[in-house]
């Protein structure tokens, strides 16, 4: 079997740490906080954290339970768990997962098409469509009503489950 050297065994060491340090991690109890995200990924982990985001951010990951979090921008956003609510501007995708979260985000506008993506039960999400979008459904009790912008098509749905509702709000 090869040896190692040291510098390349040093490097394979430090390289994946290096990745992870450019990602902001917010984890506790009870924390207000606002975070300029610089691009980076952001998570938000815990209960009842208060957390507004501003700048552009990579994707955003909120999990745990009562968490309040309002952003700017995102390339995406992941929520799972219990109770969280966040607002903020636009994101190209968006997955929200277990039950009772609150949503409202500006979905897609880049150069692929939007993604919503919800599971669980009793998540309610509103979207502003800034382009292309496609929602999908799966689960029991969602509500995602949605709104679009001048020439935007309506979004393509996929659904799943029991007593979800998906509609345009008037």
């Amino acid at each position: 079997m090869p040896r190692l050297s040291p510098l390349i065994l040093a490097a394979a060491i430090v390289a994946p740490s290096l990745a992870r340090a450019d990602a902001l991690t917010i984890e506790g109890v009870g924390i207000s906080r606002d975070v300029d995200c610089h691009g980076k990924d952001v998570g938000v982990y815990g209960a009842q954290n208060e957390i507004a985001l501003t700048g552009r951010c990579g994707l955003i990951t909120v999990h745990g339970s009562n968490h309040k979090v309002s952003f700017e921008a995102g390339a995406g956003l992941s929520v799972s768990g219990i109770d969280n609510t966040v607002t903020g501007g636009t994101v190209q995708d968006v997955t929200v997962s277990v039950t009772q979260n609150t949503v409202t985000a500006t979905l897609g506008g880049g150069g692929t098409p939007g993604r919503l993506d919800t599971s669980g039960a009793g998540n309610r999400v509103s979207l502003v469509l800034a382009g292309p979008t496609r929602l999908a459904v799966n689960g029991a009790d969602h509500v995602v009503e949605w709104t679009r912008g001048e020439g935007v098509p309506n979004p393509e749905v996929t659904a799943s489950g029991v007593k979800n509702i998906i509609k345009r709000k008037p």
